[in-house]
């Protein structure tokens, strides 16, 4: 990383939802980073606002918005709260130059959706790709950027994360749909492989295998990786759990479904999943990893 030392008081930021991801972002560009840029808060919980929403909006110039897209019963995305916040903030936008960040994970084409909607808005597809339980280090060591949008608008937002992070950080520029599509590809790659990682154990542990030494051998071949191969997993769990692979691996299965394509590994690897954790542990977080009428 490129640690900057200089302050940006003319860099304007505006946060919409402060939960994990939309913490990490404003701590990011923050004076206690060294970045110092001019940095506004709305949150829909008064407790975790700074700002007004007004305020927020109309003296920004990017809004990262950050908020939850829930499950919904059949297992479809449930976009109604990233709709009700863009609604709110399209209806006072008074801004011509501001750029919404889209962090929340939605299916493909769904940014386009929105800018069709929200038209006094202006958009950028900006995925996420944090841990919750490390959101803050992982935004500001953070390998790569993916932006998804018009080239005028990614172009502005490419400039403001290399000069925060420096120019050698890879940024990718492409449209919303490819963009969308990245993320969802990176969290189930992982979800797969966690799947995959449980049942390779199920095998080890029926046939006496010692599970350390053969994870040992595994991860000698350098292509495989040292990321989500803990069985039980960090959380001493089996399987995967939280508020994003369950709703995304379901979003994803049922949005392929419904363009005629058949997901079998995603299926196999969520079957597994609900074998292994039959807890469900998921569906405690309402109007995060499952709407709040599921």
């Amino acid at each position: 990383m490129n640690e900057r030392t200089d302050h940006k008081p003319d860099i304007k930021i505006g946060i919409i939802g402060k939960g994990f991801v939309g913490t990490a972002v404003a701590h990011g560009f923050s004076h206690q980073t060294s970045y110092g840029a001019n940095i506004k808060i709305y949150d829909i919980d008064p407790v975790k606002s700074q700002h007004t929403l007004e305020d927020t909006v109309n003296n920004s110039d990017f809004l990262f918005l950050s908020v939850p897209t829930p499950s919904s019963k059949d297992g479809t995305m449930d976009l109604s709260i990233v709709e009700n916040a863009l609604q709110s903030m399209n209806a006072i936008n008074q801004n011509k130059n501001n750029i919404v960040l889209l962090r929340s994970t939605v299916v493909p084409g769904t940014t386009k959706y929105l800018q069709e909607k929200f038209s006094n808005l202006r958009f950028v597809f900006n995925p996420e790709f944090l841990t919750e339980r490390s959101a803050t280090f992982d935004f500001i060591n953070q390998s790569r950027v993916i932006l998804g949008g018009e080239e005028k608008y990614t172009n502005k937002v490419k400039k403001l994360y290399k000069d925060r992070f420096g120019q050698y950080l890879p940024v990718l520029e492409t449209t919303f749909q490819t963009a969308e599509l990245i993320k969802y590809m990176n969290n189930l790659f992982f979800a797969t492989k966690v799947s995959f990682l449980n049942e390779m154990k199920l095998l080890a542990n029926k046939i006496d295998v010692d599970w350390d030494k053969a994870i040992e051998g595994f991860i000698l071949d350098g292509r495989i990786g040292h990321s989500h191969l803990s069985v039980p997993g960090p959380d001493g769990k089996h399987g995967f759990g939280g508020s994003c692979f369950p709703k995304d691996i379901q979003a994803l299965i049922q949005f392929a479904d419904s363009n005629d394509i058949e997901m079998n590994v995603l299926k196999g690897a969520w079957k597994t999943n609900l074998k292994v954790r039959p807890e469900r542990d998921w569906e405690k977080l309402k109007g995060r990893a499952v709407s709040d009428d599921k």
